[in-house]
């Protein structure tokens, strides 16, 4: 029975060893090279964001954490012998070096330098010291801080690959990301690869690099000047946007910002110019004025008696001041900012050409600026309106009602200035591809949304606005040598609180800029657009129209009647 037992249990050995080393042999031995197979990550550097004319505002930075193995490096030199060479490209005393060395966080590991620069790196390993390894990271640097931090964003480390979280930097993740690679090899014990066997290396594909259209000068500047502001108000925000008649944003600002390397909060990250939504005040009036012109038979010199407070189809309207009760042109109505004149004024269009020119004018529209975060703004049609103390068709006419961004409403002068044609906004200038080709981005379209006179004829009354604050002791709206066309406003949003805007072209004659600048909840009893607003579009225009180059074209401005007899 004992020699049984034997055999029996020779047998199961027996079967067993078939088993493993017949039948599963392959199995096991995949697991075997598995088991030793190490996977390391090759990450593509994240390509750089630069603005129109060249300046850097995203950038990646290589940094390598240094790590020693003591025993390893016994085995071919003296520990101080190793501390000698490392100490001048690790930037520490060779005593330091070797206190490291000797004194180790584990038996066979110690960090000896967490972050070091790509050539010192480079340097380092081509020491060939047999125990030390490099491993290589990649960090988001903004060289501006924080300029610009709204649009660009910021980014954070999602399986070793920094990736976009915000502002361009989400939105053009796929070019500035690359491709991350992979080396695999088979790895003894101590980690370092067995020699003879196979290393599989698949490379990163390189990053694209992108180009805005922003002027870094003159969005830092915009920048500024909205900060000094907000100072000196204690308002909630201010906005500034920058555009061309041609859709190209060459800024958009805001205070307060963040630090796009640290942010503090997703919160603090709001792109202000894109995803606020506001009320737009009198900077709207143009949108019914332009439907007034094209449907109503109405001109720039149109008039109406407009009283200091009216009643009007069973809704009474106030205007800001006081005023005498006069015959207005509309040129004066929008230079004086008559909100008892423009419901007047809208009576001469229906409900249905007067939000159709409010979304022709991109009001109501999704953003085409392919940010994360773009609300296309708040345009209720006319089937919705509910009447009541919210009475549309009169509200719409002196911008309440409404919500728009600042984006929207710099586009809505942009049009104006460029004769009645809207070009689709735009800050990418182009890109470079990873094999280092510059592709400028395609030319932005456009499509013509009012005549050419209805443009015209809205520049008229708009130039009569800076001459109009100008005669009040209000000088904002000028620039010396400039023609300026613009418009103030002031919303009550809820709150109760104020908006103030101004909005202005310059010079208004041909190629003029667009500054449209929004201050949110000013603190005290000046609360108006020209005066809160106006300081920071006066000094942002300015510097823009200096800084482009743009020449003056002598200020003339042919004035219009603003009142009738």
């Amino acid at each position: 029975m004992a020699l049984l037992a034997v055999a029996v249990a020779i047998s199961l050995i027996v079967v067993r060893l078939v088993q493993l080393q017949g039948l599963e042999a392959a199995h096991y031995r995949t697991i075997s090279q598995q088991g030793r197979l190490q996977r390391v990550p090759i990450s593509a550097a994240r390509g750089e964001i630069t603005s129109a004319n060249g300046t850097v505002l995203a950038m990646t930075v290589r940094t390598d954490q240094v790590t020693a193995d003591p025993p390893l490096i016994a085995q071919t030199m003296t520990l101080a012998q190793a501390a000698g060479k490392l100490a001048r490209p690790l930037g520490m005393a060779s005593s330091a070096v070797l206190f490291a060395l000797r004194h180790p966080s584990s038996p066979q590991y110690v960090v000896l330098k967490s972050a070091v620069g790509a050539s010192e790196a480079d340097y380092i390993a081509s020491l060939g010291i047999y125990g030390i390894t490099l491993t290589p990271s990649y960090t988001r640097v903004y060289p501006g801080g924080d300029l610009a931090a709204g649009l660009l964003g910021f980014t954070d480390t999602r399986n070793g690959v920094l990736t976009g979280q915000a502002g361009v930097e989400q939105s053009y993740n796929s070019l500035l990301a690359g491709r991350s690679g992979t080396e695999v090899y088979q790895a003894g014990l101590d980690g370092q690869p067995i020699p003879g066997t196979q290393t599989v290396v698949r490379r990163a594909v390189p990053a694209g690099n992108l180009r805005l259209t922003i002027q870094s000068s003159i969005q830092w500047y915009a920048e500024r000047a909205c900060a000094v502001q907000i100072r000196k108000t204690g308002a909630q925000n201010c906005s500034v946007v920058v555009m061309r008649p041609d859709g190209q944003i060459l800024a958009l600002a805001q205070y307060p910002t963040f630090n796009p390397a640290a942010p503090a909060s997703l919160a603090a990250t709001t792109d202000i110019p894109v995803s606020n939504i506001f009320t737009p005040g009198s900077t709207a009036k143009v949108i019914t004025a332009a439907a007034a012109f094209e449907h109503g038979g109405q001109t720039p010199l149109s008039s109406y008696v407009v009283p200091d407070a009216l009643t009007w189809h069973g809704y009474t309207y106030h205007d800001a001041e006081y005023h005498p009760a006069l015959h207005y042109t509309i040129a004066g109505i929008i230079a004086n900012s008559l909100n008892d004149g423009m419901v007047q004024v809208a009576q001469h269009i229906t409900p249905a050409e007067q939000y159709s020119m409010y979304r022709a004018f991109g009001i109501g529209s999704a953003s085409t600026l392919n940010l994360p975060n773009s609300p296309a703004g708040l345009l209720p049609p006319p089937s919705k309106w509910t009447g009541g103390y919210r009475n549309e068709r009169y509200m719409l006419s002196f911008g309440q009602g409404v919500g728009v961004t600042a984006v929207q409403m710099a586009d809505v002068y942009a049009t104006i200035a460029n004769g009645g044609v809207r070009v689709t906004p735009t800050i990418v200038a182009g890109h470079t591809t990873p094999s280092g080709r510059y592709v400028p981005a395609p030319t932005p379209s456009g499509h013509r949304i009012i005549w050419r006179k209805t443009a015209a004829q809205l520049m008229a009354c708009l130039e009569q606005v800076p001459l109009a604050y100008a005669n009040a002791g209000e000088y904002w709206g000028l620039i010396p040598g400039y023609s300026v066309a613009a418009k103030t406003g002031t919303s009550q949003e809820p709150g109760p609180i104020f908006g103030s805007s101004f909005i202005g072209i310059a010079p208004a004659s041909s190629n003029g800029l667009v500054v449209a600048v929004n201050v949110q909840a000013p603190r005290g009893q000046n609360y108006f657009g020209i005066g809160v607003a106006g300081p920071v579009f006066n000094a942002v225009m300015k510097f823009a129209l200096a800084t482009m180059k743009i020449p003056p074209d002598g200020g003339h401005v042919k004035r219009l009647p603003l009142t009738v007899p």
